[in-house]
């Protein structure tokens, strides 16, 4: 597992999950005891979910044998993280990760996970809003209103306290961004989705 460690401690995500996918293709032909399921499985799930892969995570988890995801509230817990993500809960993302103490190898993975939704979630909240409550955002990046606050003074986004609303800014991308019919039905999605909440 020493490997799935240096690539955890690297950031190399891919790689990560490309060892993942070849060591359960090598316990399949020869199972191996010693190696703890929370050990290989909940890095190899994290991998999937920091990448945004959120069918090859699926897979996996309907694919695990049933003992194993049984008897470890930790792998659950990781799966929950999933599921938040797939319905697009993004609170239910945050309080999930902050609810309990994990195992010291994944909660850099797990770290990752919220600060790339986090970003994430402020590009597309700058993307589809003009304007928007303070603590709407404060729930889409699970961050206290102060830090919000914070961040939103570092993007120079306007911030109205008496009406409690923020007015962002376009996120500046340096790369040419497709604008492809599938990028503006996700935003779509994403928006509609957003409104709900």
């Amino acid at each position: 597992m020493d490997t799935i460690n240096e690539h955890i401690a690297a950031r190399d995500y891919i790689e990560l999950v490309n060892f993942c996918e070849d060591f359960e293709l090598q316990l399949a032909l020869r199972p191996d005891s010693s190696i703890s399921p929370e050990d290989f499985y909940g890095p190899f799930l994290l991998g999937y979910l920091v990448q945004q892969d959120l069918p090859s995570a699926r897979f996996l988890w309907k694919r695990l044998p049933d003992n194993i995801k049984g008897n470890s509230k930790e792998l659950k817990a990781i799966w929950d993280v999933g599921v938040a993500l797939w319905q697009r809960e993004y609170e239910n993302v945050y309080s999930i990760i902050n609810s309990q103490t994990w195992n010291p190898t994944i909660t850099p993975l797990l770290e990752q996970l919220s600060e790339n939704l986090r970003e994430r979630m402020f590009s597309l909240i700058s993307e589809a809003y003009s304007s928007i409550i303070i603590d709407d955002v404060s729930k889409f990046v699970g961050l206290p209103r102060e830090k919000v606050l914070e961040i939103a003074e570092e993007r120079s986004w306007d911030i109205d306290l008496s009406n409690n609303i923020l007015q962002p800014k376009k996120t500046v991308v340096d790369t040419p961004q497709s604008t492809s019919l599938s990028n503006f039905s996700q935003l779509t999605d994403l928006v509609i989705h957003l409104e709900k909440s």
